[in-house]
């Protein structure tokens, strides 16, 4: 009977701690607005928070593809990004690039080289674009804290006449910027960079653009 009770006992903690974990990694929505979905949640990995964005923007796949690939033009849209540049063209759909962020004082600005690489489904037409961090690609300059982790991906659905994009992005920030801190106003960024992202997808040298390997 001890046995028994004991087992019991074990089977509901194991079953609570079960839920407290899932409702642990609910996303919540934290913010709304331009037709723009910001979430977040707690990340088993680290005390930064996970972030997630869901939009829909008139645009063809073309034209995204094409504002993600002019690197250089990433501070226009970009949050914070003071300066990029292509540091290693590997193929029409792959690259590797640096980006500066302009960090508020006192923070110092931090660095990152990224790994993009987009493909497309050729039935669905879906696209999914990865850019992730690569710390020790190049050497780190003085005076500016290299971002130990940053990984972005998206997926682009295209309906109709429209973009579905699901973005998501875990990152580490480096430096002695407190957790908290930084999850307390962690959406503005993705908010900013995605609200501009919606205009800049129209210039005309985006909306007009013709990419090799994507399908519209």
């Amino acid at each position: 009977m001890v046995l028994r009770k004991k087992n019991i006992i074990i089977t509901i903690i194991a079953i609570l701690t079960f839920f407290s974990m899932q409702a642990q990694n609910d996303w919540h929505l934290k913010r709304e607005q331009s037709g723009i979905k910001i979430y977040m949640r707690t990340n088993a990995h680290s005390s930064f928070n996970e972030i997630k964005v869901e939009m829909t923007i008139q645009s063809k796949l073309s034209s995204l593809v094409a504002l993600l690939l002019d690197v250089p033009n990433h501070a226009q849209w970009v949050y914070n990004v003071k300066s990029s540049y292509i540091i290693k063209k590997i193929a029409d759909n792959e690259l590797f690039y640096y980006e500066l962020i302009d960090s508020p004082f006192p923070a110092s600005d931090r660095d990152l080289t990224v790994h993009l690489k987009i493909t497309q489904d050729s039935q669905t037409r879906t696209t999914n674009i990865s850019a992730i961090d690569i710390p020790n690609y190049i050497p780190q300059k003085k005076n500016i804290v290299r971002v130990p982790v940053s990984n972005e991906s998206w997926k682009v659905t295209p309906v109709n006449n429209t973009l579905r994009i699901e973005y998501y992005l875990e990152i580490d920030p480096g430096g002695s910027v407190p957790a908290w801190l930084i999850n307390s106003f962690a959406e503005k960024g993705p908010y900013e960079s995605f609200k501009h992202l919606q205009a800049q997808v129209n210039i005309p040298k985006y909306k007009n653009a013709v990419v090799s390997f994507i399908k519209n």
